[in-house]
């Protein structure tokens, strides 16, 4: 197995990633964040605030503050005086945001199916066709968007919008990981959908009893998810290869 290769930041960060909207230290931690949470850049690569912002083409100001917000999320390490670097994936913050997820998004799935509107419904339903259209087109990188997206309008439909930043934080290590399984094609699209769709029906169908139940198939228990992790020998090596801080690797990818 090829191992990815730690790119240099001049190959990652370009000015064009700032265009989006908001403050500029709120654009450069969007940007930095997805990088990780993408493991373009993988565990163990430095973040100096220099050469982020020659890269970013910005002062060092708002990267200084971006790279303190990511070090508060557990994404970054600062070292005083050494260096800061992107930090490992950590297995414990993994489960956490498991069991965090589990709670919370069976909660408000059950809520979604008592609160939901006939425009919830609507959204829910053309989010399922999208996602469809995804699979056809074998776009896993738009499916996985759309499977954020769904997740999101379940939480709007349950009334419930302020945890969806709870679930952001809490599920840090959750994408990081998921990432790296779609780098080795490991994937579910199909089982996920259709657990997607029995979500839906039961929230259509004013079930919350159902919801709940769906939600929390769809999600798995925590031992599941112990369990997964190790049941794929070549995710597993390639898991440990890149948390590992020395040798460093410089294979291609």
């Amino acid at each position: 197995m090829a191992l990815p290769l730690e790119k240099p930041l001049t190959n990652v960060l370009q000015p064009s990633l700032l265009a989006g909207s908001g403050p500029l230290v709120v654009q450069i931690h969007r940007a930095l964040r997805n990088l990780i949470l993408e493991t373009v850049l993988l565990p163990w690569q430095t973040l100096s605030e220099k050469d982020v912002a020659a890269c970013l083409e910005v002062s060092k100001t708002p990267v200084r503050e971006a790279i303190i917000r990511l070090s508060e999320e557990g994404l970054v390490t600062v070292v005083p005086k050494s260096r800061t670097y992107v930090a490992p994936i950590n297995l414990d913050r993994f489960l956490e945001g498991c069991f965090v997820r589990l709670q919370l998004e069976s909660g408000a799935a059950k809520r979604a199916a008592a609160e939901r509107s006939l425009e919830d419904v609507c959204n829910l339903k053309a989010c399922l066709a999208r996602q469809e259209e995804a699979i056809a087109a074998e776009d896993y990188t738009a499916f996985r968007h759309l499977d954020e997206e769904f997740h999101s309008l379940l939480i709007q439909a349950a009334k419930l919008p302020g945890i969806i930043q709870l679930l952001e934080t809490a599920k840090i290590e959750i994408d990081r990981i998921r990432s790296l399984k779609q780098r080795l094609n490991i994937r579910a699209t199909d089982r996920v959908l259709a657990q997607h769709r029995s979500i839906t029906s039961a929230i259509a169908d004013k079930e919350p009893a159902k919801a709940e139940e769906a939600m929390r198939a769809h999600l798995g228990s925590i031992e599941t998810k112990v369990w997964e992790l190790g049941e794929n020998p070549e995710f597993w090596a390639l898991f440990e290869a890149i948390n590992r801080e020395r040798p460093r690797y410089r294979l291609s990818a």
